[in-house]
């Protein structure tokens, strides 16, 4: 009888422990744009090794080489940038209000999960990439082509400018002015960036709960933005009120202060709710 209290008393501690371990979800120190938040296999960044799950400050690298490994960038809140293998980019600038990543060479899948309110342009081999909706974009410098799986972008190329929306894409280089032609959307999501990126969302999506439960505890919430999850070890990204945005992997997400948080009428909390789809491209 002895033994059987002191096991569920040790059960009891570990869960209360783990409980506190999921609790510590803070907003505090706000990652800039280009911070990297997570990495597999062989990355360097400004020449030095880097090592997933370090610590809260990861530092904000200018050049992330990428070797037999993956790297994510954290942009402007709910935008992260995925560095596939054998690829390298350059933070040209962190300015929130212009966000500035170049494509040196390899690929990188950009994840916008966030209604847009902030410039992200991305560089790529005499081309400049403006995101102007949420969505999915992939970009191959080997290939020389930008694409579009949801969302809007206006790609630049000299004096050419082209508007590319969902399933299509713009080879570079090849064309002038600038067209768009039907993209492959089933190349791109058998590539092994993109199951990356499909993995990297569902962790993601992992912490962002963790988070959701210690703001649930502690009723804190400090807005929009990146916030840290200690149990998992990265950035999460939560929105605000109401249907804020649309995961293609796990669909739309209310945020914390909207809708009710445990079935009743106090706190708000998550759900899933609609989205918008003003151009009808599915982003």
């Amino acid at each position: 009888m002895t033994s059987l209290f002191w096991s569920r008393g040790w059960l009891a501690a570990i869960f209360i422990l783990a409980g506190a371990s999921v609790a510590k979800a803070e907003p505090a120190r706000m990652p800039m744009p280009g911070s990297l938040n997570s990495v597999e296999g062989q990355v360097t960044f400004d020449g030095h090794p880097a090592r997933a799950f370090e610590s809260e400050a990861r530092g904000k690298p200018e050049i992330i080489e990428t070797r037999r490994g993956k790297a994510e960038l954290l942009l402007t809140p709910g935008t992260f940038l995925r560095i596939g293998g054998d690829s390298q980019a350059r933070v040209v600038s962190r300015n929130l209000g212009n966000t500035t990543v170049r494509l040196v060479k390899g690929s990188a899948i950009l994840d916008a999960q966030a209604n847009f309110k902030h410039d992200v342009t991305l560089l790529m081999d005499g081309t400049r990439t403006r995101i102007a909706k949420k969505g999915i974009y992939a970009f191959d410098a080997k290939g020389q082509r930008i694409g579009v799986l949801r969302g809007k972008a206006i790609v630049f190329e000299g004096k050419s400018r082209v508007t590319v929306k969902g399933k299509r894409q713009v080879r570079i280089s090849s064309q002038t002015p600038l067209e768009t032609s039907k993209l492959n959307v089933r190349a791109i999501r058998s590539s092994a960036l993109y199951r990356w990126n499909e993995s990297r969302n569902r962790y993601e999506s992992k912490a962002r709960r963790s988070v959701q439960e210690a703001i649930g505890q502690t009723v804190r919430w400090y807005g929009p933005g990146w916030y840290w999850s200690r149990f998992w070890g990265f950035y999460a990204y939560l929105p605000s009120a109401g249907p804020y945005y649309w995961s293609p992997y796990y669909g739309p997400y209310y945020g914390p202060a909207w809708g009710d948080w445990d079935g009743d009428s106090g706190w708000g909390g998550w759900g899933w709710g609609g989205w918008d789809d003003d151009d009808g491209d599915g982003g």
